[in-house]
């Protein structure tokens, strides 16, 4: 633009062409996107009337001959007071609307923050739900609970099941293991015994090995008689090998007998019941504990007799032995102490006595 052309508005009020200059000098106004030129400024500002300041200065209006001058002169205050109105009017909403676009900027860049927040939540919610299973698999893994539960309940019965019977075998294991300890006897105070006689033996063949010799036979010491009291006669029925042994029961030395009798009991043979029955009685307490350990093989009425006679043997040893066999071969389980005092024995034989008196016709059949 050329420096010397001057720029040309127009009044809002009036149409009156309001020259660059003026705007630059102060005589005319732009508000809100409105001239108001030198014209009308005075009358807005409540100075001078507009009409001294020049034939400019008439309204467009007046000029055109809408109205006699002396009725413009009455309309003008009513106009500027509305021309006033309008511009205060349109300056304060002016100024609203550029509250309200303010505070509607501050609500837009709040809700896209909002938003943008949001979607960063959604993007992290969706990143999170891919890992999430699904409907199907939810009810596919439900089913697969179900039948591992299942599983787990037959296997559980299984398992007690087989825990009972492991219990049977078990209390079975338990009873042949307490049989098995009632069934054992243990020899070592037999064997003491003998190692006590064999070194008595010995001291007295000794002590006759330095005596002399005597001219008498009257001075001869007299033999010991260790002979079982009533031996019963061989059996001729039996096999050579146990007809043999019987013959030794009536030997003089108490291994032999030992020996004999042990060899009798092995064979479990019924015939040689009635011979082993004396040696209850024997004089050793070996052969006797021996012999009643050993009837407990012979399920018969004249075992049962033996072994309630050998409760009252003065050996404790041959007395608990008697007692253990009469309770394997009987099934009875009367209590019985053979470390007790005689009298308590006494007792306690007779109550197996006493069930023996109703039990004997029936035993063995």
């Amino acid at each position: 633009m050329d420096p010397n052309e001057v720029e040309v508005s127009f009044c809002e009020l009036c149409g009156t062409s309001v020259p660059a200059g003026d705007l630059e000098a102060g005589h005319a106004r732009h508000a809100q996107g409105k001239t108001v030129g030198r014209c009308c400024l005075a009358e807005l500002l409540g100075s001078e009337p507009a009409a001294k300041a020049g034939p400019t200065a008439v309204p467009a209006a007046a000029a055109a001959g809408a109205a006699p001058r002396g009725e413009g002169g009455k309309l003008l205050p009513i106009l500027l007071c509305a021309l006033v109105a309008v511009i205060g009017g349109t300056l304060y909403l002016d100024g609203r609307l550029s509250a309200v676009g303010g505070e509607v900027s501050g609500l837009q860049a709040n809700i896209a923050a909002r938003q943008r927040a949001d979607s960063e939540a959604l993007q992290d919610l969706g990143l999170k739900l891919d890992d999430v299973p699904t409907a199907a698999d939810v009810r596919q893994l439900d089913e697969r609970v179900a039948a591992l539960a299942a599983e787990l309940a037959e296997q559980r019965e299984a398992v007690a099941g087989r825990g009972a019977v492991l219990d049977q075998e078990l209390d079975g294991l338990r009873r042949a293991q307490r049989a098995t300890e009632a069934r054992i006897v243990d020899y070592r105070p037999l064997f003491e015994d003998l190692r006590q006689r064999h070194t008595r033996a010995l001291a007295v063949l000794e002590g006759l090995r330095d005596r002399p010799a005597a001219s008498s036979p009257a001075a001869a010491p007299a033999a010991i008689d260790a002979t079982p009291a009533d031996p019963s006669p061989p059996a001729a029925e039996l096999p050579a090998p146990l007809a043999e042994q019987v013959a030794n029961l009536g030997a003089a030395d108490p291994a032999l007998r030992f020996e004999a009798v042990d060899v009798l009991i092995e064979s479990k043979e019924p015939k040689v019941l009635p011979h082993l029955l004396p040696l209850v009685r024997d004089p050793d307490a070996f052969v006797r504990r021996l012999t009643v350990e050993g009837l407990r093989e012979f399920r018969r009425p004249e075992a049962v007799d033996a072994l309630l006679e050998a409760l009252a043997d003065a050996d404790e040893n041959v007395c608990d032995t008697a007692w253990r066999s009469l309770r394997d071969l009987t099934g009875q389980r009367l209590p019985f102490d053979a470390s007790a005092s005689k009298e308590a024995r006494a007792r306690a034989a007779k109550k197996w006595q006493e069930w023996w008196q109703g039990a004997r016709d029936a035993f063995g059949s």
